[in-house]
């Protein structure tokens, strides 16, 4: 067996078992009762809000870079991927984002992808928080509340590891510097990495962090208030918790990080239906509110790529007539 067999197979695999047994297992005349029951105001609703999402989460990539460049080629970086996303698994979207991002803003690949995986920390940092806060407002389950926490830990372990790389990686670049220069290759290399921790010097200031904190606070909350309202949309038989739409966002974060395939279609199903059958949801009506969930979401990011694509296109088309 090849060493990346089990990396390239395995997660699609996983991926589809779980959609072979919502397929063939779950009930879905119930399902499609359910759908047709669809509060379309309140849908429609949460789908602008979550277009809305987009444009916040470009901001953000764009402060992380440092304000260099446009903001428009961030977005088109952002929406490009994203849309990427849907049909290339295990995190093929965040590869296109990072290529668009390096030609359109001129960026080597270490400081771009520094970049990309910064905001991506931010992203982590917002689920370690909603899962923090979400332990605290109610018990998570046995193993499963194990796991979310182990998670925590390491994310937060993570976190300290790159503020430490931001605040202390220009004293230990230049001390390596100054022992390998017999070694060109590898001296180009610590150069390359000198460069981009002098590029993130934006990131080494208190304000900075204070912002990008705050901003993804706000990014959260109003993820939350979108899936809070996205849960209207279907008249479930029981009473939801104040806190549901956390819930359900934490657990939907995760079920579509999980590189199985594309669009996380299963895995997301999978997450919705764990996040809201401990409220005694019925598997039919978690099984709707997740496919109308996934439907806003293949639309928003189908509506966000396709503009970015349009717009490039027209972009280029008129700087070409603007030569001729």
């Amino acid at each position: 067996m090849k060493p990346g067999f089990a990396r390239r197979w395995v997660g699609p695999g996983i991926g589809v078992l779980l959609l072979a047994y919502l397929i063939w297992r779950m009930p879905w005349l119930e399902v499609l009762k359910t759908l047709a029951q669809v509060r379309l105001a309140w849908w429609i609703l949460a789908l602008g809000m979550s277009g809305f999402g987009i444009g916040l989460r470009s901001l953000r990539l764009h402060w992380v870079l440092g304000t260099q460049g446009s903001l428009f080629n961030v977005w088109r970086s952002v929406s490009l991927g994203s849309l990427a996303g849907l049909v290339l698994p295990a995190g093929g979207g965040e590869m296109v984002k990072l290529r668009v991002l390096m030609k359109s803003q001129g960026l080597n690949l270490l400081h771009a992808g520094a970049g990309v995986g910064l905001d991506r920390v931010l992203d982590l940092t917002g689920l370690v928080f909603g899962l923090a806060l979400l332990s605290g407002l109610q018990g998570l389950p046995g193993s499963v509340g194990i796991l979310l926490r182990g998670l925590g830990v390491l994310l937060v372990i993570g976190g300290i590891f790159l503020l430490l790389s931001l605040s202390r990686g220009r004293a230990v670049l230049a001390r390596l510097s100054s022992r390998v220069g017999h070694l060109p290759w590898l001296a180009k290399r610590i150069e390359e990495l000198w460069r981009v921790v002098d590029e993130a010097e934006h990131l080494r200031q208190t304000r900075t962090w204070v912002r990008l904190l705050l901003f993804q606070a706000f990014i959260t909350s109003f993820e939350v208030l979108a899936t809070s309202i996205g849960l209207k949309a279907l008249p479930l038989t029981v009473l939801l918790p104040g806190w549901a739409g956390l819930q359900v966002l934490m657990f939907s974060t995760i079920g579509f990080a999980l590189p199985l395939l594309p669009g996380a279609a299963g895995s997301l199903q999978v997450a919705y239906i764990a996040a809201l059958r401990p409220w005694g949801v019925t598997i039919p009506q978690a099984l709707a509110f997740s496919l109308l969930a996934h439907l806003g979401l293949l639309l928003v990011f189908l509506g966000h790529g396709g503009a970015a694509l349009l717009l490039h296109a027209e972009t280029r088309s008129s700087g070409e007539a603007g030569l001729s």
